[in-house]
């Protein structure tokens, strides 16, 4: 319960920072940062909605699409994220923190890409284009990070009829600092490699099974100072599905010695 409240707290605390980005530094210059906060800001453009509304409603038939395909409580934190975020962008005003475009751009784009890193890292996540590529990627077996790029050049592309060439530029430095700031929060790659050194393998085995239903492999390993038989547990995992496997293992085996690493690339059977 205290690990849940936490997290709460944490998807609450960037998801303002989100809010904030859009709403001082990016909104009131008309800069987008790709996805569907990027779309919501052209269409408010053109139709006087507000931006936090129309994020939650193209959101909203996506949830439905990843109730079938991402972790019940993944879903549930973005759902919980893009509601706030569409509550909070009501409360904050819009009000340019600074008249320079360049700055407003590259420091917009930062805070809002390390609030989406936040997000990921705490379990939950912007939604919209996570959710499209994830179920494109399944689908179509195409790398997420190349379906994220084609779907922010479309928006790149619209913000260019719909603002003109000068403000598409600053919108290209606004996504270039937001992707850069969440490889900084967050990893940037699909999948991971966890390895699990463990003396209730038995137990973790089931656990992680259960968790993701991915294949696990196990090898003999013995303690080097303690001379102790254990079992080395290797799986690959998605980013989204990171934090509920710390979780999992630190609450079935808290004394595990645990190495995650990024897997560049992965052959074989693998459950997207």
């Amino acid at each position: 319960m205290r690990k849940t409240m936490f997290q709460l707290m944490a998807i609450t605390f960037f998801t303002a920072g989100m809010a904030l980005a859009l709403n001082t530094f990016l909104i009131p210059h008309q800069v987008l940062t790709g996805g569907v906060a990027g779309i919501a800001i052209i269409i408010n453009h053109f139709i006087p909605l507000s931006t936090g509304w129309v994020i939650l409603m193209i959101n909203i038939p996506l949830f439905v699409l990843g109730y079938f395909h991402l972790g019940k409580k993944f879903l549930v934190y973005t759902i919980y994220s893009v509601v706030l975020l569409s509550i909070l962008m009501k409360v904050f005003p819009v009000n340019a923190f600074s008249s320079d475009l360049l700055l407003s751009s590259i420091f917009g784009g930062v805070l809002f890409g390390t609030s989406i890193g936040g997000l990921i890292r705490f379990g939950g996540s912007a939604g919209g284009i996570d959710i499209i590529s994830l179920i494109l990627a399944k689908k179509k077996d195409l790398p997420v990070g190349v379906l994220i790029t084609w779907i922010n050049l479309f928006v790149v592309l619209a913000s260019a009829l719909a603002f003109g060439a000068d403000k598409t530029i600053y919108t290209l430095f606004a996504i270039f600092a937001s992707g850069r700031a969440v490889d900084t929060i967050h990893t940037s790659h699909t999948k991971l490699a966890v390895t699990i050194v463990t003396g209730k393998w038995k137990e973790l085995n089931e656990a992680l099974i259960s968790l993701h239903q991915r294949g696990i492999t196990m090898t003999d390993a013995e303690g080097g100072y303690t001379l102790e038989p254990k079992k080395v547990l290797t799986t690959v995992i998605t980013k989204y599905e990171l934090s509920e496997t710390k979780e999992t293992i630190k609450k079935t085996d808290p004394d595990a010695f645990v190495h995650i690493t990024k897997a560049i690339e992965v052959m074989g059977r693998f459950r997207r």
